[in-house]
Parts: C-alpha cells; sequence; structure tokens
C-alpha cells in the first residue's frame, strides 16, 4: 500500500462549492450533484482531482510538495468523473498551469454568474433555433438576433475549415441554407461527375458554363464531386442543390449622355464581366440603381438598358436622387441622344463597353426615359411652387393631365406676354357680371382699361396625390371694352375687347384671386 497525501472533506467541500458543483473543464462545466430519483437524497458525479499526483508515480506528481502543500486546496481541482479520469491519462496534454487555469476560470465562472440563469445543452438549442427564426422572419426586434448571426458565422468557420482554398458565406434565405463557395485561387481542380452516366443534364450545364459563363442548378443526388471534403461533405446532405457559375469580376465604369455635339458625364459606376469562349457578358448599375445595363459579346455586340423607378417609390419628390444630373440629360437625349457606358482600359484605352443602339428599340427606351425625366421634372417645378410635398408614386397620366402640367410648368417659370400685332382680331370673352357691376359702368366704352379674368387650374393630382388649387389669370392692359348686350347684375354677357397699338394680353398663374 502506497500512503497518498488525500484532501480532507472540508477541502472537498470547497472546491465543489466554490465551482457551483460544476466541472472546472471549460469545454465541459457539468453540474456533478442533483437531486436522486424517487428519493430525499443526492447523488453527485463530481471528483475532487489532484493537480500533481496524492502520491509518488502519479500522474504530475511533485516530489518538492510537503505533505501539506499536497493536499492543500491549492493542489485540488473540481472535476466530473469523466474529466478527472482524462487528465490522469494524457499528462502531456493537461499539465499542471492548465488545470489552475481551469480551476481560476470555473471559480470567475461561478462567480459572475450568481444570479444568472445557467442554460442546458437543450435549451441553448431552443434559443438558438428561436432567434435564427426571429432573424429570419423579423418577428422580433430584440438583440437575440445576434446569437443566429453568431451560429451563422460559427458555421461558415466550420466550413471554410474543411478546404481553406475557398472562402464560404452562408444564410439563411427562406427558410433554406445557402452557402456561397469562391475559390480563393485560380488554378483550383475539382472532378465532377454524374451519378447517372446515362444522364447528360450536367454535361448540358457544364457546357453552358464553359461556353457562355452560364449559370445553372442541378440537384445533388445527380452528381459527385471529388478533390475537396468540403463539396463532397455538402452534397452528401439529401435534398440540395448544387449551383455553379462563372466568376465575375469587377470593373469601373462611367456613364454618359451623348449625341453628336455634346458629350455629358452622369456617374462613375461598376460593373461585373464573366462569360466563356464563345460569349462575354457585362452587367452593371448605376445611379443609384435607377439604370442597369447588360452587353453580350459573341459574333455581334448587343446592349439592354432598363430603368427602375421602384427605386423612387415613396421618395420626395424634391429629393430624388441624381436627378438634378438627370435634367441637364434631357436635352441631350431629346436630340437624337443615347447612353453609353465606358471603361478605360489600362492598355486598350477607353471602351464602350454598353451603349443605346440606334435601332426601334434603342429609340422607343430613350424616348421613354426623356418622357419620364420631363414629366418629373415639371411635377417638381409645380410640388416646389405649390409648397406641395408630393411624392413618387407610380402614375399612368392622361393626355390632358400631361397638357395640364406643360402648361403649369411653363407660366410658373414665365407667364406668356402677347402684343397687339400678334393678336388677329379683337377677343370676345363670356363673363358673369358680379353683384354691383351696373352701379360702376365707367369702363365700357372707354380705352385703355385693364381686364382681369381668373379661372381655375386644371391639374388636380400628380402620382395619384391631390395637389393645391390655383388658378391662370387672364389679363388685357390698354383694351377697350364694348358690348351689345344688356348690363344685367349675375347675368353672363359677352364682351368685345378692342385692341389698340399698346393693347396687351399677360396669361400666367397664381395661387390667390
Amino acid at each position: 500500500m502506497k500512503s497518498r497525501d488525500d484532501f480532507s472533506k472540508a477541502t472537498k467541500k470547497e472546491l465543489a462549492e466554490r465551482v457551483g458543483h460544476l466541472c472546472s473543464n471549460p469545454e465541459c462545466r457539468v453540474l456533478t450533484k442533483g437531486a436522486k430519483t424517487d428519493s430525499n437524497g443526492t447523488v453527485g458525479i463530481g471528483v475532487a482531482a489532484h493537480i500533481t499526483a496524492a502520491a509518488i508515480g502519479g500522474p504530475r506528481y511533485d516530489a518538492s510538495l510537503t505533505k501539506q502543500q499536497r493536499k492543500s486546496f491549492d493542489n485540488g481541482i473540481w472535476l466530473c468523473q469523466s474529466c478527472a479520469r482524462i487528465i490522469d491519462v494524457d499528462v502531456a496534454k493537461y499539465s499542471v498551469s492548465l488545470l489552475k487555469s481551469w480551476r481560476a476560470q470555473a471559480e470567475e465562472f461561478s462567480k459572475t454568474n450568481i444570479g444568472k440563469k445557467i442554460y442546458d445543452e437543450h435549451t441553448v438549442k431552443k434559443e438558438i433555433i428561436k432567434s435564427t427564426i426571429e432573424h429570419i422572419s423579423g418577428w422580433s426586434g430584440s438583440s437575440s438576433s445576434d446569437l443566429a448571426i453568431k451560429a451563422i458565422q460559427i458555421k461558415e468557420a466550420e466550413l471554410s475549415s474543411l478546404d481553406s482554398r475557398f472562402n464560404v458565406t452562408t444564410n439563411i434565405i427562406d427558410g433554406k441554407v445557402s452557402s456561397l463557395i469562391e475559390p480563393k485561387y485560380h488554378d483550383i481542380e475539382l472532378k465532377i461527375a454524374a451519378a447517372d452516366k446515362n444522364d447528360d443534364t450536367l454535361y448540358s450545364c457544364l457546357l453552358g458554363l464553359e461556353e457562355e459563363g452560364r449559370e445553372f442548378s442541378i440537384d445533388t443526388s445527380k452528381i459527385n464531386i471529388s478533390g475537396s471534403p468540403l463539396f463532397e461533405q455538402m452534397i452528401a446532405r439529401p435534398g440540395g442543390v448544387f449551383q455553379a457559375g462563372a466568376v465575375k469580376q469587377k470593373i469601373q465604369c462611367e456613364l454618359y449622355a451623348t449625341n453628336n455635339d455634346e458629350n455629358l458625364f452622369l456617374a462613375s459606376c461598376r460593373a461585373h464581366i464573366y462569360g466563356g469562349t464563345k460569349k462575354t457578358i457585362i452587367e452593371g448599375l448605376a445611379l443609384n440603381s435607377f439604370l442597369s445595363f447588360s452587353t453580350e459579346m459573341s459574333d455581334i455586340s448587343k446592349s439592354t438598358f432598363s430603368i427602375r423607378t421602384s427605386l423612387w417609390l415613396g421618395k420626395k419628390l424634391s429629393k430624388l436622387p441624381f436627378f438634378p444630373k438627370l435634367i441637364k440629360a434631357i436635352d441631350i437625349l431629346s436630340k437624337s441622344g443615347k447612353l453609353k457606358v465606358v471603361h478605360d482600359h489600362p492598355e486598350l484605352g477607353e471602351i464602350i463597353i454598353a451603349q443605346t443602339n440606334l435601332s426601334d428599340k434603342g429609340e422607343v427606351f430613350i424616348g421613354q426615359v426623356v418622357s419620364l425625366l420631363k414629366y418629373v421634372h415639371k411635377a417638381r417645378i409645380v410640388n416646389n411652387y405649390l409648397n406641395s410635398d408630393l411624392t413618387y408614386q407610380y402614375f399612368n397620366a392622361s393626355e390632358e393631365e400631361v397638357k395640364a402640367l406643360d402648361e403649369l410648368s411653363d407660366l410658373i417659370g414665365s407667364p406668356v406676354i402677347i402684343t397687339a400685332d400678334q393678336i388677329e382680331s379683337n377677343p370676345k370673352l363670356k363673363v358673369l357680371l358680379c353683384e354691383g357691376f351696373c352701379e360702376d359702368e365707367s369702363f365700357i366704352g372707354t380705352p385703355n382699361t385693364c381686364i382681369r379674368i381668373y379661372g381655375p387650374g386644371s391639374l388636380k393630382q400628380l402620382f395619384n396625390q391631390a395637389i393645391p388649387e390655383y388658378f391662370i389669370r387672364h389679363q388685357y392692359n390698354n383694351v377697350g371694352v364694348a358690348t351689345n348686350e344688356e348690363l344685367i347684375e349675375n347675368t353672363e354677357v359677352e364682351l368685345e375687347l378692342q385692341m389698340s397699338d399698346s393693347s396687351q394680353y399677360i396669361k400666367s398663374v397664381t395661387q390667390y384671386k
């Protein structure tokens, strides 16, 4: 029998209570004491283990210690039975300094968590699932969604560690886990083959990718991939979908509005270029994603442009992004103009990578852009003049509404002034004689009279929103007034305005009569 320097009951109790009866291994932390089933007693799986052995020949034995030091609190650590066994069979891995750091961490853990909830593994998993659902659906505005983000980050790190040649980005979209795998280098080789040699689906997909850079999707059950533990593990999961596409390179571009006489810079933008052996595709967005463009280069080049006014929805007319720049493009595009995107290549110089062709489709698109910009520009003028707070909304303006908007915006900018030599005949006006008119008829038959007539404006709304009332004022200066009808208050009579060389007609807009 070898003598052992065992702990006293008091020391064992102190070791256990100092860590809250939890295993001191930070990777374990199991509870080591609890209630017995169907009994009033307790059951324990905790052990007061020696950091340096209690007897000669034991793990980490230190002959320099005294008997009192060997059985003191400082030489002990509270562990579960499994961890107590592990540290004794692998002494090289579990050193004295490591075990002492475990004990310090465990004591700090118990100290800082007094009064806090201690979650078991089942609860932690449930909380992760709950917070992940909240993060995806937006049901909760709580900060618990951070837990979901951390869980995703942990998953990304685990996948990336399987093959360091790839970057892995994981996300959850519409309840499905999606992992984007991007190569870090250009010369990575993988072997991909059809699971069924008689199925040519994979061959067609790969041919489209090679020749045109065409993206494809295929069920993972239909393919085998070797050469990477990452891909091998990913496609081993049932019910998956494998998607592949060409690597897209970013290039810096500039957008212009141009015609034979002018060239207006509109914005800098970025595009992606990708493709295969038979086709190259360039795609990009400009003007805060308002404009998109795409060019296919093969035997012939074809560019398409589109605009997305959905990005303006709900925004105030006075604060539409890039609009002051777009206004300047209206005149250029209206005069046989076009849009073009150029890239300054370091060796080849300026290259046009996309432009609206002078075809029927190109002309129609430019016409649509010009019409839209003109309408919005005039609506902004009206919005500012009437002190409205209109926002951009989808609209379908009638021909009458467009005419009314044209008239109002033009009058806001400048009244219409017509002199006598521009008027072919004396104007005749139907007017309602107001109450008290007949008490002062002096201007009837007299020259050099000023007549003002106010009519309500015909434009009532813009972008399906009501606008404040306004009036069109018709003013005749230095005219004579004649009539063949009897003057009766509150009746409508026809007046003839007799023009002279000094006569003048002014049409303007006002918010008040």
